[in-house]
């Protein structure tokens, strides 16, 4: 009943949010220009309401996981791809601190929605972003561990609460029990859902800086063999058009 309800009121609440943000952003770039003052307020109104409009988003993606009326796009694909993607998308919640990637050479393709692992990579970016203070590192890194592709997202900061490792995983919990940070405590449950539909795991701990480290998991599988060449498509290859 809870899933349901949080589903129609996020499914209802989305459209409008999006007529919002949209209103926000033709404000900003008006013509004649705004003055200063009026510039500063609708640049906060559109911050504001993409921020709503995000915990809607997730509001009603936890609601659809559960639900189970998510189909995974599962496609073969390199991992670089998707961490580029979600740090372009995450370029704002991270202006403030010092990114670094540290990617294995020659990782393979792993199969995976690239929508959803989006999704959770700009989860773990944006929770490091918001717990860390301005200046700080964080790090997002690649390696293969057995069978898995291991991603982890950590930093410098301060680090995770004793004891609240598991907890933070839970729905509508937040990384400090009382804060006046923005957020409703679903992001990680989000990331939790979307990595085990993936046949993968997350965990938190201490990173290798001392601050909090999020790290998931995913199953390597076998990549498709690549089609051979015959002579003749080798011909027609070198033979100029």
């Amino acid at each position: 009943m809870r899933n349901s309800l949080l589903a129609a009121l996020s499914h209802d609440l989305r459209t409008p949010l999006t007529s919002l943000v949209g209103l926000s952003e033709s404000l900003a770039m008006s013509k004649p220009p705004l003055a200063p003052a009026q510039l500063e307020m609708a640049r906060s109104l559109q911050e504001e309401t993409l921020r709503m409009s995000a915990l809607v988003a997730n509001l009603l993606d936890m609601a659809r996981i559960e639900s189970g009326h998510v189909r995974l796009n599962l496609q073969w694909q390199a991992l670089e791809e998707v961490v580029g993607s979600a740090l372009r998308a995450s370029r704002a919640q991270l202006l403030a601190h010092r990114l670094e990637t540290r990617l294995a050479p020659d990782l393979p393709l792993v199969r995976y929605d690239a929508v959803l692992i989006e999704r959770v990579l700009c989860n773990l970016l944006e929770n490091a972003a918001k717990y860390t203070p301005a200046g700080s590192r964080i790090v997002v890194a690649a390696e293969l561990s057995g069978q898995f592709l291991q991603v982890m997202v950590y930093d410098d900061g301060p680090g995770l609460p004793p004891g609240r490792e598991e907890a933070i995983f839970e729905k509508f919990t937040r990384g400090e029990r009382e804060s006046a940070k923005p957020g409703v405590g679903l992001g990680l449950a989000i990331c939790r859902a979307i990595v085990e539909a993936h046949g993968g795991k997350i965990r938190a701990g201490q990173s290798p800086l001392h601050g909090a480290a999020l790290v998931f998991t995913l199953p390597l599988g076998t990549p498709p063999a690549m089609p051979e060449l015959d002579d003749a498509d080798l011909a027609n290859k070198d033979t100029p058009s």
